[in-house]
């Protein structure tokens, strides 16, 4: 009997099925702070713009010197990432752009290690690269609504410093913190296993106030994750622990947040 490679395969039909609860806006974030996250970027272009009924047509472009470490992770789950060792970056399960690739009908990576493209065919590599930094190209099954939706979200983006992050060319908003301070919060960082534990480790939070008739959120590094309903925005600047699709806080990490911002704001 011959011998199969691998204990999985993924149908990504499926899994674009299991993923239709959820707003797709998460496709935009997940590529967005995948660049704010690559080395040395400073400059960070995203067009959204329509495509055909229906369909979506995504690009982001950043201009990281070293672009893409692997290509392999851009189509392998749950491969080991170097994210989970460093609280400074926003991923720890190399799982998103594979959620990205799940709702396209096409694809179209490029980096400075080579290019690889996805449609109805499958998956090839071409030798065509990049002198620095990566663009993704995906056409995306998202309704001309979705799209806008998608859109207004990035306005709630805190861009990091040094990132100038560009919007169908116009440059997202820099805010000022109302304040800034010290505090020490649950994170998460893999073990020398390569297992991810939460641990206590000192951080920052910046507190913005909220634009009039905006939600008021929580965010990872610039990305918002959850509405608290509290007087200020919460940028807490590492991982946050959070459930596997993003969407969730402990009670106990809110709490403990809640206590530092009113130690600290008190008065």
């Amino acid at each position: 009997m011959p011998r199969m490679k691998g204990w999985f395969s993924v149908d990504k039909e499926g899994l674009a099925r299991v993923l239709g609860r959820r707003d797709k806006t998460f496709a935009v974030m997940e590529l967005i702070q995948n660049a704010w996250d690559a080395e040395d970027v400073s400059l960070v272009e995203v067009t959204i713009k329509p495509e055909s009924p229906g369909k979506t047509l995504l690009i982001v472009e950043d201009n990281s010197p070293e672009g893409f470490a692997d290509l392999s992770h851009a189509y392998t789950l749950f491969k080991e990432s170097p994210k989970k060792a460093d609280p400074l970056k926003r991923g720890r399960f190399d799982v998103g752009e594979k959620l990205v690739l799940a709702i396209c009908d096409s694809a179209r990576i490029c980096t400075t290690k080579g290019t690889l493209i996805f449609d109805k065919t499958g998956r090839r590599k071409t030798p065509h690269k990049k002198d620095s930094g990566s663009c993704i190209t995906c056409v995306l099954r998202m309704t001309k609504e979705e799209m806008e939706q998608a859109i207004a979200w990035t306005q709630k983006l805190l861009p990091p410093p040094g990132i100038l992050t560009r919007i169908n060319g116009v440059a997202l908003e820099t805010r000022t913190p109302l304040a800034t301070f010290p505090v020490r919060l649950q994170t998460e960082k893999s073990n020398q296993a390569g297992f991810l534990r939460r641990v206590e480790r000192n951080t920052e939070v910046r507190l913005y106030e909220a634009s009039p008739g905006e939600a008021v959120m929580l965010y990872e590094m610039g990305i918002p994750i959850v509405e608290t309903g509290d007087q200020w925005h919460y940028d807490v600047a590492q991982k946050i622990p959070l459930t596997l699709d993003r969407e969730g806080v402990a009670p106990s990490f809110l709490r403990d947040l809640r206590l530092a911002v009113f130690n600290h704001m008190h008065e």
